[in-house]
């Protein structure tokens, strides 16, 4: 049996409240019920946003009903720091990331597909931490969860192309007559571009179109499939130099 929720090895150890769900707690556009029980969440504190490949970031400075009522939430990223909302992204193969500052406890989520990748969304939310509070990218830790790898991720010429230009040879492959582009690639290259560090990137290294029996996927089984979601909740100021964060590389 798949694991229902898989964490981030270096958000866990600095004791972050996150997650990645898997295909194993059901599809949560139908029902949060499962999650809800396995994590301990309550829906009611949950930020839902209404995902549009766009680079916008919401800054949470209100209660989640307040937030969606005042607000049409059509972004693809957000930050905080209140500790009674979750922020959430729902993906079934683009990058799902979560972000975490020790020094403010403030918390980031930001949903990039191939559009929102290209537009650099995370930076989007890194500057949303930054300007609202105080974090500094060099002491952001940041998961990359399962979406798409190159593998899977075909598309083209373009979408090939301008990732080629942008990216770099990294984050573009050509298996037979096929274009590919790796997002995960891509979006560590605007996360070190802005300062985050190498060492305090965590990749959850597993592709949903691959991965049947753990993930749904837009890409294999079409837009029926169901979505999994990303989530981080503010957490407590950490030590940065107690977390011992070991180098990751892809």
């Amino acid at each position: 049996m798949s694991a229902p929720i898989l964490p981030s090895e270096k958000l866990f150890k600095a004791g972050v409240t996150h997650g990645f769900t898997t295909r194993a707690l059901g599809d949560v556009l139908g029902s949060l019920e499962p999650w809800e029980r396995q994590a301990g969440l309550p829906r009611g504190s949950v930020i839902w946003l209404n995902q549009i490949h766009g680079t916008d970031a919401l800054v949470v400075k209100q209660p989640a009903d307040i937030c969606a009522r005042e607000k049409d939430m059509r972004y693809d990223a957000a930050v905080t720091d209140r500790k009674d909302v979750v922020l959430t992204v729902r993906t079934a193969d683009c990058v799902p990331l979560l972000l975490f500052c020790p020094d403010s406890g403030a918390v980031g989520v930001v949903h990039a597909g191939w559009r929102g990748t290209l537009a650099g969304v995370v930076t989007s939310a890194l500057s949303a931490m930054q300007e609202n509070y105080g974090s500094q990218p060099e002491r952001i830790l940041v998961a990359i969860g399962p979406c798409s790898h190159a593998c899977c991720y075909e598309v083209g010429e373009e979408v090939h192309r301008p990732f080629r230009e942008r990216f770099g040879s990294e984050a573009v492959q050509i298996l037979g007559s096929a274009r590919h582009v790796n997002l995960v690639v891509a979006n560590k290259t605007w996360l070190i571009e802005c300062g985050v560090r190498v060492e305090n990137i965590d990749v959850v290294d597993l592709c949903t179109c691959c991965r049947k029996e753990l993930f749904f996927s837009y890409r294999r089984d079409g837009a029926m499939t169901g979505r999994q979601m990303a989530y981080i909740v503010a957490g407590a100021k950490t030590d940065m130099e107690e977390l011992t964060l070991d180098g990751d590389e892809e």
